[in-house]
């Protein structure tokens, strides 16, 4: 526990507040003060970042959005401080209480991703030479990793012996690629009917929806916090950030996965090209492409059995996401459509 005559005393009396104690939860610094306790959140925000961050809350508010944590302004009226590499804002504290209703959490915040969405949906004109390049760039972004991960097997397969990590990687290797070139299938089908259609829809993206990043209520109902991240994009990009990082709360039922795209679709029904981008972006191996990164980095210092124990848990998601969006979108046979009945 930090006592008074802290370092963020400087940042507080923007606020007229004048810590008796101040404990240290990370990111998160505990206040208590006269006038009550409060979260102050210690980030690395640009100016930009941050404009962004106040201008989504503001916007949902607008919009009539309530489940959201304030961001308290200071006494000159700003709502995030940058002071040196560190930018601040403060938040009433929560304590957080246990969860009871019958609902998983992720269902919970499937839902209320989905109202944000219809809240913030705008149909775009497809302009060919603009979304073209952010198509080209993700391309070639894939492709880049997949000569990586495909580099890093071939070096594997040089040695005499392999490690532990190595060998694992190596027997999954040819599903991985074949993994990317599925994710560069759905990316096509996704482009070429935004082509087709010449419109595509924006929302607002929380972009790091999950349940670290929100506290429930006495009725069970979600506060979100942490949009220090939010931008306008396409709603796929949010929804399949918010499904991978909430896989390893799902046990891999597939039926409470399929409840959470059911969730968020009773407030915005997703459009075939979303259904596309999304399964394309939970194809592609990236978060394998991040382990063998973390692998190559921290080889030296980090025990070889931890990377074996997070290759092997992404591995089995990786494998699970492939039942998964083959049930996303349901493609017709085209020998059944052209059959004719007897």
């Amino acid at each position: 526990m930090m006592q008074a005559q802290s370092p963020y005393d400087s940042v507080l009396f923007y606020y007229d507040l004048y810590p008796q104690a101040i404990e240290d939860f990370g990111k998160i610094k505990k206040v208590t003060t006269n006038r009550g306790v409060f979260a102050l959140k210690e980030t690395r925000m640009s100016p930009e970042q941050a404009d962004s961050f106040i201008h989504a809350l503001r916007k949902l508010t607008k919009l009539g959005y309530t489940q959201t944590v304030p961001v308290y302004p200071t006494k000159y009226g700003e709502y995030v401080l940058q002071t040196g590499d560190y930018a601040y804002y403060l938040m009433p504290w929560v304590e957080p209480i246990e969860y009871t209703a019958r609902e998983t959490q992720e269902q919970k915040l499937a839902s209320q991703l989905g109202i944000i969405h219809r809240l913030t949906v705008k149909t775009q004109p497809f302009l060919k030479e603009n979304v073209e390049e952010s198509y080209q760039q993700l391309l070639r972004r894939w492709e880049m990793r997949r000569l990586e991960l495909s580099r890093f097997a071939d070096q594997a397969e040089r040695k005499t012996y392999m490690s532990p990590f190595e060998l694992t990687f190596i027997t999954h290797a040819h599903m991985l690629d074949q993994m990317a070139e599925v994710a560069k299938g759905h990316l096509e089908k996704w482009f070429e009917l935004c082509l087709e259609k010449e419109k595509y829809r924006t929302v607002l993206c929380h972009s790091r929806m999950n349940r670290t990043h929100s506290f429930f209520s006495p009725e069970n109902e979600p506060l979100l916090l942490n949009f220090e991240r939010a931008c306008v994009d396409t709603p796929s990009r949010d929804i399949a950030s918010f499904c991978r990082y909430s896989f390893r709360h799902a046990y891999w039922v597939e039926e409470e996965v399929l409840q959470w795209f059911h969730n968020y679709e009773s407030h915005l029904p997703l459009l075939e090209e979303e259904k596309h981008l999304i399964c394309a972006y939970l194809n592609f191996p990236e978060p394998i492409a991040f382990a063998v990164d973390a692998y190559l980095e921290n080889r030296g210092t980090a025990g070889e059995f931890g990377h074996v124990q997070r290759l092997e848990k992404r591995l089995t998601s990786m494998r699970r996401v492939q039942r998964l969006t083959q049930k996303l979108i349901i493609v017709p046979d085209p020998q059944q459509q052209t059959q004719t009945p007897q």
